[in-house]
């Protein structure tokens, strides 16, 4: 059993009107829309509650624990100290961040109704555990892009959170963004399991958006040996429901959906982005979500 009382936790639930940005020691971590957030004095962690219908989701912040310098072993100390009856989940993996802390994170089903996934963040002043609770597996992946941003943004000391902004404007893109991934693909000869050889596509993008709504783009990618580089230039306009890029001298027309602008604990700003030809749901942000990030100024 876990150290908060679920069922009435779920029965308490009522709608919040507004983000907001709560602290609970040095702690501090934004709360989104429609989100019920409790936090009873003198408990080492707070929640924060979402029901619809039968589905629910809760999401517990930690105080920052005392950490090791072994992260899997804060991670199940971590467990240990908030679900001391069930088992520590097996195997642990690394946790990598894009905006927030990285550190380690496991899943287990606690019973038939309780999927539990711990994330333990590693801040270099503590370890900062925080616990998802969902009615099941699908339900914690229809919510995943509202859980990473609340774990994305969660700040130890003076370091304050900042709640992830899902609209924007085109004065919060100006600047230049660089976005880019990779992936590889070993095969093996079927008849004798030996190895036949691999395959590599990766690609680099970088956009610098001006404040009069012009940009230029830089493109390469490497497929298989084989290299394809793209430049150009147009203008970007800032809809109720889309990024729209529009290329100049084509008739190539780009249309992406916010899914969050968060700022990064090194200065930088992640923006997501979700083109338009996909659902915005949690599965398709996660496989075709591109993130765009921008530098830290210079000093």
């Amino acid at each position: 059993m876990f150290r908060f009382a679920l069922p009435l936790i779920v029965w308490l639930y009522a709608f919040a009107a507004f983000a907001q940005v709560e602290t609970i020691g040095d702690v501090s971590f934004a709360v989104p829309d429609g989100w019920k957030y409790e936090y009873s004095p003198g408990d080492d962690f707070a929640t924060m509650m979402l029901t619809k219908g039968d589905r629910y989701w809760v999401i517990a912040i930690y105080k920052a624990r005392r950490s090791s310098g072994d992260a899997e072993a804060d991670f199940s100390s971590a467990w240990t100290k908030i679900a001391p009856h069930a088992p520590v989940p097996e195997p642990i993996y690394d946790h990598t961040a894009s905006a927030g802390y990285s550190g380690k994170y496991g899943s287990i089903w606690i019973d038939d109704n309780r999927f539990a996934w711990l994330y333990l963040l590693e801040t270099g002043q503590g370890a900062i555990p925080v616990l998802v609770v969902t009615r099941d597996r699908h339900a914690f992946d229809d919510l995943l892009p509202v859980i990473s941003q609340v774990v994305e943004g969660v700040r130890i000391g003076r370091e304050k959170a900042q709640p992830a902004k899902t609209n924007v404007t085109l004065a919060d893109l100006v600047g230049q963004w660089h976005s880019g991934g990779d992936s590889s693909l070993n095969y093996v000869d079927s008849a004798t399991g030996s190895y036949a050889g691999s395959s590599i596509v990766a690609h680099g993008e970088g956009y610098n958006i001006a404040s009069d709504g012009s940009y230029t783009f830089r493109f390469a990618g490497i497929s298989n040996r084989q290299i394809v580089r793209d430049r150009g230039s147009g203008t970007v306009e800032v809809t109720k429901e889309f990024i729209v890029f529009r290329e100049k001298g084509t008739n190539r027309v780009t249309r992406y959906r916010t899914v969050s602008y968060q700022p990064a604990i090194n200065g930088s700003t992640v923006l997501t982005l979700l083109q338009e030809t996909y659902e915005p749901t949690g599965a398709n942000i996660g496989f075709y979500g591109e993130k765009w990030v921008r530098d830290a100024p210079k000093k």
